[in-house]
């Protein structure tokens, strides 16, 4: 094998190895999540300050949408935490908080 064909080889090599390495960590990871969210006690976890809104909505079983609604904020911010949407709409987070529940007993009452 000449030269520039052994580089090419290695430099597949490593591509293959890398896309391997990065499936492995999705792997990884996707079971770390599946694990966490089938155990019991994530589910209805009490609400706190650092869980942000898609934390709630996945513990809570409640799609995001409602959650965004009652919350007050925009799709696509269920990363910001309940303490972040507390500041920025100007209310206590113990307010906010029994709002969500309030509202997620109400949208669950609906469902039944």
């Amino acid at each position: 094998m000449s030269a520039p064909g052994r580089k090419v080889h290695w430099l597949l090599a490593g591509i293959l190895a890398l896309t391997l390495l990065a499936a492995a960590g999705f792997g990884v990871r996707l079971g770390l999540s599946w694990y966490h969210w089938s155990q019991p006690g994530s589910h209805d976890q009490p609400l706190q300050g650092w869980m942000p809104l898609g934390y709630v909505g996945r513990s809570w079983q409640v799609p995001p949408e409602v959650l965004q609604g009652i919350a007050g904020v925009q799709p696509g911010d269920g990363r910001r935490t309940l303490q972040s949407i507390a500041e920025a709409r100007g209310i206590a987070l113990d307010t906010l908080i029994t709002e969500i529940e309030t509202a997620i007993q109400l949208w669950r009452a609906q469902g039944d």
